[in-house]
């Protein structure tokens, strides 16, 4: 029945605080000495969340956690991409058209199709081509009462028309881009939905053999779409690991008329109507939360990975929503570099909690294994709460802050409590630890109060 209060109370939340964790397996440099801090979120609201994202944490399942920096082996930094001003790299746009290849031909045909003998003739000419092109490019681009110029001097190195206004165009769109780079406005979220278009049936001549879909459904166990994503072996995954881990959240759906409403969703990929993947995000009030992305294997030649962010950069945009946040970003882990090649993105300063470019950020990450990318002493910045507003869960009640001292909480209680807001910070205005009236008293039972 409380728990109910709480999710009327959208801009509250109720959490069972974890004390920071003696040192652990690291996943990512495989020693013993991750330390990070967690709660389990028995509700936390969109805000609330969105509000530690911005702080450096990240959640698992129900379990919320922020490592402790700089005491952990592996510093990790909250990386998000600016989804309206991404800009693909060669390699991104070669999976997107990789994609559509054999979603419009078939297995065996992700590559483009190879260039025909005919096209190969007159290399020397192409030669001559190439050789002005690289001229004119060393030279700048020509301003369009240039242009006739230009068609002048390729008339006179014997080129047909159709070849110079083929030049023509390729100096005209080199020219565009340049303006657009200058003018801050060259972004992928026209091109996007053109490099990841390839679920119509038809396109030109040609029939697309498969027909590749998106579906959003809520991360809810009780839906029936939901069920068909659990397709692992139990020996990989059992169904309850992969309930808790990618299917259990704490965040309620939000009460807003606007479709999809805050909240945790999966977005099934459906190749010719059948499930080959499924990514996890939550939808924020400023971003798109990357939670996890796993794919059926015999699809590997696909790079499902780099596809599906390219089309979760597309669902923020077409959410409205500017930023999407890819999780952490470990530069100590060269395999988790990769991150980095979405841009423009930031790292999070765990010192200000400003954001910073990540190219300035790599740099000098080159030279030091911690920084907080500006002149400030590492540890996190210190917004203190005011004492007065923080509210604790206590015996089946909310009560003030100033009453829990006087009800003489246990030490280890009292301990958790004096941690539980120096971690938080401010935002223990609003995130309601449970206090239980016993310093034995486990997680599952301050559960059963709720």
């Amino acid at each position: 029945m409380f728990l109910l209060f709480f999710r009327r109370m959208e801009s509250l939340s109720i959490v069972s605080y974890i004390p920071d964790s003696e040192s652990s397996s690291c996943g990512y440099c495989k020693e013993k000495g991750s330390i990070s801090s967690g709660m389990w979120a028995h509700y936390l609201s969109a805000e609330n969340y969105q509000a530690l994202l911005d702080r450096g944490w990240r959640r698992s399942g129900r379990f919320v956690y922020k490592p402790v920096i700089p005491d952990t082996c592996c510093p990790l930094y909250t990386i998000r991409c600016n989804a309206k001003q991404f800009i693909p790299t060669k390699s991104q746009k070669k999976v997107a058209k990789k994609v559509n290849n054999f979603l419009l031909r078939g297995k065996g045909c992700t590559e483009s199709p190879p260039i025909p003998d005919s096209t190969k003739k007159g290399l020397k000419r192409k030669d001559k081509e190439d050789d002005f092109m690289n001229k004119n490019k060393d030279g700048g681009i020509k301003e369009d009462g240039e242009l006739n110029a230009v068609k002048e001097e390729l008339k006179m190195l014997g080129m047909k028309k159709a070849k110079v206004r083929r030049m023509e165009r390729s100096l005209k769109k080199e020219k565009e881009c340049m303006s657009e780079k200058k003018d801050g406005l060259k972004t992928f979220s026209g091109s996007l939905e053109q490099l990841t278009a390839g679920s119509t049936s038809t396109t030109g001549e040609e029939t697309y053999k498969h027909q590749l879909s998106l579906r959003l459904v809520k991360a809810d166990q009780s839906d029936a779409e939901f069920k068909e994503t659990f397709k692992d072996k139990e020996s990989d995954c059992s169904e309850e690991t992969f309930k808790s881990f990618l299917c259990d959240s704490p965040l309620p759906y939000s009460s807003s008329k606007s479709s999809p409403t805050w909240g945790s969703y999966h977005q099934h990929y459906l190749l010719d109507g059948k499930i080959i993947a499924v990514g996890v995000v939550d939808i924020l009030p400023g971003c798109v939360s990357s939670v996890y992305f796993y794919y059926n294997p015999e699809y590997s030649f696909l790079s499902l990975g780099t596809y599906s962010a390219l089309r979760e950069i597309e669902f923020t945009v077409s959410l409205g929503l500017e930023f999407y946040y890819m999780g952490y970003y470990v530069h100590t882990c060269p395999k988790m570099r990769y991150k980095g090649s979405y841009k423009p993105s930031q790292l999070l300063s765990l010192s200000s909690y400003n954001w910073h470019p990540i190219e300035k950020c790599t740099a000098i990450l080159e030279t030091t294994k911690y920084s907080c990318f500006e002149d400030e002493t590492p540890g996190g910045a210190k917004f203190k709460p005011s004492l007065r507003k923080v509210k604790l869960f206590f015996q089946g009640s909310i009560i003030s802050y100033r009453e829990g001292l006087l009800k003489s909480l246990p030490t280890p209680e009292q301990n958790k409590l004096t941690e539980f807001i120096d971690r938080v910070q401010d935002l223990a205005e609003f995130i309601i630890p449970v206090i239980t009236d016993s310093a034995s008293a486990s997680d599952s039972d301050s559960d059963s109060e709720l």
